[in-house]
């Protein structure tokens, strides 16, 4: 846990990093052109020529039961729920410390290789921007001959099944990041 926040972390200075630095590249190269930048007007002044501003809009977020692609995966969120306090079948059980919440997902390989899921390439947000990472073994306890906790999904292939995270009682999540890996924050899919 502790060297996945060290890595993102990591990944994240070093996005800032290219960021600013692009943007000063930028900004200095604009300035240095040379080129005919200015308008004169009859009072002998010059006046820089804006171009109008475009508004960027905002990628929207894929919701429930749109497919996400991550690298070889592609992800569906079916359904999410809150799945109570304890999960499995006697006598195997396991009692969350707060409440399990349950998200019914399908990962589909779309690459050309075999890959490895596993259940921690999945994480929850909740409206603060806190993040949960999935209950492998309330997953596994959940799943019965679903198992997609870790699974081996060759080319073309899928699986499907419930994704457990222990969670505070009166937490609302809002997000599902998905991702091909446990070291990125890959993608998110909003959940309500």
């Amino acid at each position: 846990m502790f060297s996945r926040f060290i890595y993102r972390r990591s990944a994240l200075v070093a996005g800032a990093a290219f960021v600013v630095t692009a943007a000063l590249t930028g900004c200095s190269a604009g300035a240095s052109t040379g080129g005919n930048s200015t308008v004169g007007d009859s009072s002998g002044s010059a006046a820089v020529e804006e171009a109008p501003a475009e508004a960027v809009a905002a990628p929207e977020t894929p919701g429930l039961n749109v497919p996400v692609t991550v690298g070889a995966f592609e992800f569906t969120a079916l359904s999410a729920a809150d799945a109570g306090t304890t999960v499995g079948a006697e006598p195997f059980t396991q009692t969350a410390q707060g409440t399990y919440y349950q998200l019914d997902l399908k990962i589909m390989n779309v690459g050309n290789d075999s890959q490895t899921f596993i259940v921690n390439y999945v994480t929850l947000e909740d409206a603060e921007g806190k993040s949960y990472d999935a209950d492998s073994s309330a997953s596994l306890y959940a799943g019965g001959d679903a198992q997609t906790w870790l699974a081996a999904i060759n080319p073309g292939n899928a699986v499907q099944g419930p994704i457990l995270f222990d969670i505070p009682a009166g937490v609302t999540p809002v997000k599902l990041h998905v991702s091909d890996n446990m070291f990125t924050d890959g993608t998110a899919i909003q959940l309500g």
